[in-house]
């Protein structure tokens, strides 16, 4: 368990209900307990491992009315909140954005808070007790998802490009070899955001290295980004020339950083070129860009007319779910 999760100093009764100076036990149900706390001690509680964009999500417009309807009846349900307890240590679970608005003074005080607290068995029920109680009116995007992974796997990415979490396809295609709307296999939600950047942690931090550009990092880029570093971490040479535009020309030829350049220009040129299929095509040249690059000018990919011609996105994913021992490879 994670040290910086850790909460304030407290004593355990004999159902495992955490008695705590900073608040009282109002009820105790079994599975769950109820606490009255002030609204300094649920700011301090420490922060669910998988809790969305905060900063984002306060800027929404239900918040902003909100703060300006927080009175009466109102002032009295923003009052009730929830958390979820693991052995010695308490999370919140909702209630991440009241607590930043209350400690900035963005929404009214109530005289004290009430928390729901569940006893969770594991780490893991802790985190499916996160999914349960987000609440439908702020029901999370995949946006979202990606920002509370980068949360619960302590990334803390620099470039534009990856750390407002705008890669969610982008890890599809890197999970399941081929885009969303391609996958004929594809069921809602069959896909554990959380897992995937967990296992993608070291290539994003690496690519997060070469700053790059949020116009010529389309989602399919991105994927054979992470694909290739996977498996050859030397790559990230290939994607340092691409983010600075470093292609070169010989004879009419292009080489394979300039004619992923060249394809992307031309598809930036074409109307509504930027569909999810057409991203996955942009993948498979750009693993072949990548492996031709580090091949050398003597690979029969490295100098082309104008086009790449498309890697098997699949083969590679097999390749890299071996190397990462991932179930099922």
């Amino acid at each position: 368990m994670n040290d910086r999760l850790a909460v304030v100093g407290q004593d355990r009764d004999e159902r495992g209900g955490t008695q705590s100076p900073r608040w009282t036990v109002t009820v105790d149900h079994g599975g769950s307990f109820t606490v009255e706390m002030s609204v300094d001690a649920w700011i301090e509680l420490a922060d669910h491992p998988r809790r969305r964009d905060t900063e984002r999500h306060i800027r929404k417009p239900e918040w902003e009315l909100l703060q300006r309807r927080a009175q009466g009846p109102v002032l009295e349900m923003l009052r009730w909140v929830v958390a979820g307890q693991v052995g010695d240590q308490v999370w919140k679970v909702d209630g991440h954005s009241r607590a930043l608005l209350w400690a900035r003074g963005l929404l009214p005080r109530p005289k004290s808070v009430f928390a729901k607290v569940f006893r969770c068995g594991s780490l893991q029920a802790l985190l499916d007790l996160y999914s349960t109680f987000d609440h439908p009116a702020a029901a999370e995007t995949l946006f979202d998802r990606v920002s509370g992974a980068y949360h619960q796997h302590q990334l803390t990415l620099k470039s534009e490009r990856l750390k407002n979490g705008m890669i969610g396809d982008a890890l599809y295609i890197a999970w399941r070899g081929v885009a969303r709307t391609m996958d004929e296999e594809a069921e809602e939600d069959d896909v554990d955001v959380y897992n995937v950047v967990g296992t993608f942690a070291p290539e994003l931090s690496l690519l997060d290295t070469v700053n790059p550009q949020n116009d010529l990092f389309q989602t399919g880029v991105v994927a054979a980004a992470l694909l290739s570093l996977a498996l050859d971490a030397q790559l990230i040479g290939y994607f340092d020339q691409l983010s600075k535009r470093e292609g070169n020309k010989r004879q009419g030829l292009l080489d394979p950083v300039e004619a992923l350049l060249h394809m992307i220009g031309t598809l930036k040129g074409r109307r509504g070129a930027w569909g999810k299929a057409l991203q996955q095509e942009l993948c498979a040249a750009a693993l072949t860009g990548a492996f031709a690059w580090k091949a050398g000018d003597s690979h029969p990919h490295y100098w082309v007319k104008e086009t790449l011609p498309p890697a098997d996105i699949q083969d590679i994913m097999r390749r890299v779910r071996e190397r990462k021992r991932l179930p099922g490879s």
